[in-house]
């Protein structure tokens, strides 16, 4: 790697103070084999919308699931880290919209000691994990897609670096149909005979 090539890895956030930069430093110009450079930060989380059924009548509260896949390798903060200085991961959704959301679950409200919660590791999220929400339509929606605007905050780091902090912008589009509209079910793997929670966050 040359000098010019090491001057584009500056979407990183260094761990270990100065002596480890050095380190860190001597480490990108040795040679390495191709893809090992750091992505960036867009390419490290994947985020896959998921509904329980494919319409919604007016007035319906309903869940919806945000499924995101994180690259092998990299981790992010979770929503509830204790340390200050580590960034968490964020789900944050436009107030005043015209659907209401009671209720966002991350993957550690769902913590029981002993028990082990899929892409949670201690403070962190690997591999997969599943933001879970309750939506509530107005009354009086029309029949047709929503679309709402979503946005996933997070810093995804290495066991050696972080990336700079990135917001993933997204949309959840929510199908709205005519009450008696025949629906199908969809993702059973993920929504389950799981109820609908009552409100509040």
């Amino acid at each position: 790697m040359t000098i010019e090539e090491v001057t584009e890895l500056k979407p990183l956030i260094i761990r270990g103070g100065p002596v480890f930069a050095l380190v860190l430093l001597a480490v990108s110009l040795a040679p390495h084999p191709a893809g090992a450079q750091l992505a960036r930060p867009e390419e490290v989380v994947r985020i896959t919308p998921a509904l329980p059924k494919s319409g919604f009548t007016p007035g319906e509260t309903f869940q919806a699931a945000l499924i995101v896949d994180i690259m092998d390798g990299y981790h992010l903060n979770a929503h509830t880290v204790k340390d200050p200085n580590l960034l968490r991961t964020d789900l944050e959704i436009p107030t005043g919209g015209a659907v209401s959301w009671p209720f966002i679950r991350y993957p550690e409200d769902q913590a029981v000691p002993g028990v082990e919660v899929p892409g949670l590791v201690g403070e962190q999220y690997i591999g997969r994990i599943v933001l879970r929400l309750v939506g509530r339509l107005p009354k009086e929606a029309v029949p047709g897609p929503l679309r709402v605007k979503m946005s996933l905050f997070f810093q995804a780091c290495t066991d050696l670096v972080c990336l700079v902090p990135y917001t993933n912008k997204f949309e959840l589009e929510i199908p709205v149909v005519a009450p008696g509209t025949e629906v199908k079910t969809l993702h059973p793997e993920i929504f389950g005979q799981e109820k609908v929670p009552p409100g509040g966050r």
